[in-house]
């Protein structure tokens, strides 16, 4: 029989994950996720349980002790969901974070890139609650370029140096940017009060890990 080093390797690499983004996912270091691979260590079961639920997996597969046919990716997911392995994947620039609550700082010297199953030109990093429950803090957006867009849609705006996540509305002398959230009131920004505002782009999808119970996120995000 295989064993708990064996087959944890083997859903690594067969949903092409790599330690870090395991490692998030699931609440532990890369340094454990590390030493479940080497056969170091060996998670206690609350952690194992967790794991084959994350990867959709039976608990006595993972352990190795069975081969049944049930385990191993092979019961159903939501019609909704394709494996990892289907998608077309591209890698794209991590330019920053976008706030979807007051503007921040979108960096445009960037060393870190992300993979992604959508058509896009960069991906930004959600901070802030304001687009809860639409998009949550630690949200990475998928963003393709576009000059404007109509009333209502969701963008990125570039305001001076830095960069915000709304509804967008036009006024006669700039926008008007909306939240979902509505704790947050509606942001007026004129051309008269800054030295540039510009539609950047539009998300078209993003990626979210869940470190705690999701249903708390909607009400604290994943700030820390």
């Amino acid at each position: 029989m295989a064993s708990f080093q064996h087959r944890f390797s083997e859903l690594l690499s067969r949903s092409a994950l790599n330690d870090s983004a395991v490692a998030e996912a699931l609440g532990v270091s890369k340094q454990t996720v590390s030493a479940w691979k080497s056969g170091d260590r060996t998670p206690k079961r609350p952690t194992v349980i967790t794991i084959a639920s994350y990867f959709n997996v039976s608990v006595p597969w993972l352990l190795g002790v069975s081969d049944d046919d049930q385990a191993g990716f092979t019961r159903p997911l939501p019609a909704s969901l394709r494996p990892v392995q289907s998608l077309h994947r591209q890698r794209v620039p991590l330019i920053g974070r976008v706030a979807a609550g007051k503007p921040i700082m979108a960096e445009t010297d960037y060393e870190s890139y992300v993979d992604t199953p959508v058509e896009c030109d960069c991906a930004l990093e959600v901070e802030g609650d304001s687009m809860v429950p639409t998009y949550l803090p630690g949200d990475i957006l998928y963003i393709r370029h576009q000059p404007d867009v109509a009333d209502g849609q969701i963008a990125v705006v570039l305001i001076d140096d830095r960069a915000a996540i709304k509804h967008v509305y036009h006024d006669p002398d700039g926008l008007t940017l909306i939240s979902d959230n509505p704790a947050y009131p509606p942001m007026r920004v004129s051309g008269k009060d800054h030295d540039y505002i510009a539609v950047y782009g539009v998300p078209m999808g993003f990626t979210r890990m869940y470190k705690h119970d999701p249903s708390k996120l909607i009400h604290k995000g994943f700030g820390h």
